[in-house]
């Protein structure tokens, strides 16, 4: 008795979808959970490749929603990378690939993140079950779900403000920030070395291009922070304190501002106004953290 291999059970992609109409393999693209099982199956066959490039705007617009996170930032890095504006369209596979590739990017430098600097930072003197869970007396070792969107955001309009040559335009974007998202934007430029955009060390990264990106990141940071800086003192009319000296128990290194359990600290910073006469007292002027409240969305 001769054993024959076992049929598979799948259909075969051109002879599954040939039968419906293009409008319906559109749909099913549309209802694909990623972009990585959207080029898979347009590699089937030359049909689904041809559905998948004449209803690209449309498949991106439903595949983006679970597949790009914080897809408004990730658009504007596209464009300045010479993509196309974020209020247009995506118009080729080519975009989808450059985005797909950036947030590739902006993961690894998320699992560098996580090992180098998260698993390290302290809450000293703050209520750490309040912010991360009943019993848990220090920060998890990893982004939670929402300092994860803010490392994100901010990883992006730093790698866009490098990707601008134009001192004009990059002043123009730095202007357009709030006080909240500067100060993430500092600590993001603060990153170390190798975990900024394009800083990843591989075979093909020559080290003269690494260094210069280096330095170029550098160089950016300290313009970043100056303009936090006078952002902070032509809003309150006062120097900013030094919050990552006087807090530095509370983070770690550099990095304060983005955890969870300094949240409320970090409103105190950006909305309070201390009085210039006696007693001194500090008011809050919540609209400057209003300003922002859409970077959640």
């Amino acid at each position: 008795m001769t054993l024959s291999a076992p049929q598979s059970t799948r259909p075969r992609s051109s002879g599954f979808f040939q039968p419906l109409p293009v409008d319906l393999q559109t749909v099913v693209f549309c209802h694909l959970t990623s972009f990585q099982d959207v080029l898979g199956l347009a590699s089937t066959c030359r049909q689904l490749r041809d559905v998948w490039l004449k209803g690209l705007t449309t498949i991106y617009k439903h595949v983006a929603k679970r597949n790009i996170t914080c897809e408004r930032h990730a658009r504007y890095l596209l464009a300045d990378q010479g993509g196309p504006p974020p209020e247009a369209g995506i118009q080729s596979a080519r975009n989808v690939y450059q985005m797909m590739r950036n947030q590739n990017m902006v993961y690894k430098a998320i699992a560098q993140f996580a090992s180098a600097i998260v698993s390290k930072v302290r809450t000293h003197g703050l209520r750490a079950a309040e912010y991360y869970g009943p019993g848990v007396d220090s920060h998890p070792p990893y982004l939670t779900r929402t300092e994860r969107p803010r490392f994100i955001r901010s990883y992006y309009r730093l790698w866009g403000l490098l990707s601008i040559e134009n001192i004009e335009r990059r002043q123009a974007r730095l202007q357009s920030l709030s006080l909240k998202q500067l100060l993430y934007l500092c600590e993001i430029s603060w990153l170390p070395h190798g975990m900024g955009p394009g800083e990843y060390l591989n075979p093909e990264t020559e080290a003269m291009v690494l260094q210069q990106r280096i330095q170029a990141r550098e160089k950016l940071s300290q313009w970043i922070l100056q303009h936090t800086e006078s952002t902070y003192q032509r809003i309150h009319g006062q120097d900013m304190e030094l919050i990552w000296v006087i807090a530095m128990d509370e983070g770690y290194g550099d990095f304060l501002v983005m955890w969870d359990h300094w949240h409320n600290s970090l409103k105190e910073v950006v909305c309070g106004r201390r009085a210039k006469e006696p007693p001194f007292k500090k008011g809050m002027h919540l609209e400057l953290w209003e300003e922002s409240l859409n970077e959640d969305e």
